[in-house]
Order: C-alpha cells, then structure tokens, then sequence
C-alpha cells in the first residue's frame, strides 16, 4: 500500500536516522523480564499470580510462572532487564476502536462560536494528533483507530510512529469519512463545493461510482479503514435519518472489502442501520436508535457495535436539551439490548469530542449499564483486537504476540475505574511509561530506537 509523504513531517519531527553502518554488527537482542503480580493474559480468562513475561526485542518470547530475574542461555551480548511489576496488574495493551486524533473540544467550541465549518488545516492537525496520541499511550491505549481525519494529518503521524520517529500508538487510518452532499462529514467551505478533486479529497460524494472514487482515493492516501456516515450527527442538528442511498452504501462497503479494507458505519437511525448492515458493513458506530429487528441482523450477520458512551458527554456546546431524557436514554438502551443479545461489541470512545486521555471513562459506563468488568475489557483488548483485524499481534499477552503491556496498581476486575490509572506501558517491546511518568516524545535511550 502506497501513501504519500507529507513534506510537514520534516517540519515537525527531528531526522533521526535509523540506518545500519555498512559492516557494523546488528544490535543485540533486548530480553525485558516483567514480573507480574497478578496477569491478565486473556481476557476472559482468569488472571494468574506470580508470573514473568519474558519480552524479546519486541514480541512475548515466553511466560513463565513464578519471578525470573535471570534468563540462562542468552547470549552474553543480550541485554536483559527486569521489570519489577510484582504488585502491579498485567493486563495486554488497551485498544479505541474510535478515535479523532486530529479533534479536541476546546478547537470545537472555537469553530462554533466563530460560526467556522471549516476543518483544521493540515498543519494544526498533524500537531494535535502528535500530542493527542501521547496523551492516548499515556492512558494506556496501544493501539486505536482513528475513524475521520482531515487531509493526511494523521497518516503522517502514523507514519512517524511507525518509523520509530515519535512514540505513540499504533494508529488504524481511515483519511476523510465519506458522506453525501451536506452530509454528516461534508466540511468542504461553500466556496468549492464546485471543486471536484477537493471534493473528492473530503470524502464527499453523490451517487454509486462518485462513492467507488472517494474509496480509491482514499485507499492511494494509505487508509487502513473506511469510515461512512450514512446519518448526521447530534451536533448537526440535522436529525438522524439516512443521508446516503442503499446504492451508495453498498458502492462504499463493495470497493472497500474489495481493497482488503473494512467499513466503519457511523449511524443512528434503525432505517440506516440496517441498509448498513445489509450492504456488510463491518461496525456500526454509535447506534443509538438500534432497534431489535437491527440487533437481530447484526447477530446474523456477526456485525460489530462501537457504542461510544462517552460521546453522550461532550463539551457543552455539543449538547442538545435536557440530553439525559433523549440521548443518553436511547444510546444506552440500545447498549444494553445488544449487549443481552450477544451482539459482539469493540471498546470505542469518539474520543476528540472530549479530552484525550480520559478515554478509560468508556469502562464506567459500559459496566454501568450491563457489562461486568471482565467483559467491558475484552471489549476493549480481544474484541477490538477482532474487529480492528490485528489480533494476530494484539489484544492478548501470550507467546509470539507484540508486547503491549499495560499495569495499574489496582484490580479493575473489582474496581473498573482503576484503569484511569495506568502506571505502566509497554508498547511493542519498548517501554513508554514507568512508574506514572511518560518518556519524553522525542529523546529515547539508543535502545528505544533499535
């Protein structure tokens, strides 16, 4: 998959150059010993006591009972280092299957009390994304999907991630959300609604094959997802009923699994639901008028909810009236139905409609209206893992997975608001938080970036 290199990521990231000297010996292998109290190593199942994760370069070479604080037979040149986590709980990496990396509320409140429409440029996303996704590993969240960006922001902080440039999460991009003509997403200044490649480049698109192109384009940006909002939002004041035409929808879904990607569907209304669902749609985001007829295809069709409780509070200016009588009280009924029901649903936050980093505040709500603790992390670690399409890698602790590894002082298994306390992250074999505090963005041990 190709992407385009944004020349904005010389300008914000310093050059590091990660290049091997020709006849220098590749670096030694890094062994982390994580002594364990108490370890959640799949979600679902019971937690262990007592255990040590052994960590090679970047996967889980191993677990073993009891605390190993040496590893006979590695080579004299390995580095070993242990990590003394004895009265922590281990558990894997969390995972947002719903985040805006480029949002925050304070920018949304700006925009709305000057009236502006318009999207952040390319330059201030690409700078909140970089301190919203610290924010975000900070929280413990390892890995996320980012559905609706504007321009390539977040693809190049992606991409910086992923060349070792920053430290942050892994990051799933969908580029633009798709939308019709003064749809949910439709952003694009009045201006240059005639502007067809602009158009194009906001995700905006009427009829089948219009919807096929933005796909494309998308797709050529390096999108990892596809994000459609066949609804308006609360925020729109639009209502909930369908913006997008069946044809339109499925054109969406076709060109998207067709590429090897999987469709995010943000919508309310159970007409548009279901036409999601019956197109395939991969989730349904937020699905607050998810009625029963709607769960029962989504059952069948082994279809996804991302429910983003947190969404119901956001910064005032976002609030319609009296929401606790209307909004709140739809979302979590239809939480709670499809909860009942067995319909598989991912840990998602919508976070950027409020602070980064708060992102945890989703357990509360998820165990307060019908989940037990257990569940409401698998929901956060397999399940999203599941949806996300990388639980090769993550989403559990066990041999030949990344190492994303996160530890808090308390049990969320009894207390689930102690996962707002992360002490500790791990993110791919490298340590990014110790002991409550963070590593600085951009100064790493030399072993951070071998």
């Amino acid at each position: 998959m190709k992407a385009r290199t944004l020349g904005i990521i010389g300008l914000l990231l310093p050059a590091l150059s990660l290049a091997q000297v020709p006849g220098q010996k590749p670096p030694a292998d890094h062994y982390t010993l994580i002594q364990a109290g108490q370890l959640l190593a799949v979600p679902g199942q019971a937690p262990r006591e007592r255990m040590t994760i052994v960590v090679k370069n970047d996967r889980i070479s191993a677990i073993e009972p009891g605390f190993l604080d040496t590893l006979p037979g590695v080579p004299a040149s390995a580095r070993v280092e242990v990590v003394d986590l004895g009265d922590h709980f281990v558990l894997p990496g969390l995972i947002d299957s719903h985040v805006h990396l480029i949002g925050e509320p304070s920018f949304s409140r700006r925009r709305a009390e000057r009236g502006d429409r318009n999207p952040p440029s390319a330059a201030e996303g690409a700078v909140s994304a970089m301190v919203h996704a610290r924010r975000t590993l900070n929280a413990g969240f390892t890995t996320v999907r980012d559905v609706g960006s504007n321009d390539e922001s977040v693809f190049a902080v992606r991409n910086a991630i992923n060349a070792g440039r920053m430290i942050g999460p892994r990051i799933l991009v969908s580029g633009p959300a798709i939308s019709g003509t003064a749809g949910h997403a439709d952003n694009l200044p009045f201006d240059r609604d005639g502007d067809a490649q602009a158009r194009i480049s906001h995700g905006i698109c009427d009829g089948a094959d219009a919807c096929r192109g933005v796909v494309r384009f998308n797709y050529k940006l390096g999108a990892d997802v596809i994000k459609m909002t066949p609804t308006a939002g609360f925020s729109d004041n639009t209502g909930t009923e369908p913006q997008m035409f069946e044809d339109e929808m499925q054109a969406v879904i076709g060109t998207a699994h067709m590429l090897g990607l999987k469709v995010a569907a943000h919508a309310y209304s159970p007409i548009a639901i279901k036409q999601a669902i019956k197109a395939g749609v991969d989730s349904i985001e937020h699905g607050f008028l998810l009625d029963d007829e709607g769960i029962r295809m989504m059952k069948a069709q082994d279809t996804f909810l991302v429910p983003t409780l947190s969404a119901s509070y956001p910064p005032p200016v976002f609030r319609i009236p009296d929401p606790e009588s209307v909004r709140l009280r739809n979302e979590y009924k239809a939480f709670e139905r499809a909860h009942a029901a067995g319909v598989k649903i991912a840990f998602g936050t919508d976070a950027g409609t409020f602070s980064h980093g708060d992102n945890a505040k989703e357990f509360g709500y998820m165990v307060q209206f019908g989940m037990k603790p257990m569940e409401a992390i698998r929901s956060a670690t397999v399940v999203a893992a599941e949806l996300l399409g990388v639980g090769a890698d993550a989403g559990t602790l066990e041999t030949g997975k990344l190492a994303d590894i996160v530890a808090l002082r308390g049990n969320p298994l009894d207390d689930i608001s102690t996962l707002k306390q992360v002490d500790f992250v791990m993110k791919s074999g490298k340590i990014a938080k110790r002991g409550g505090q963070m590593m600085e963005p951009f100064t790493y041990p030399a072993t951070f970036l071998q």
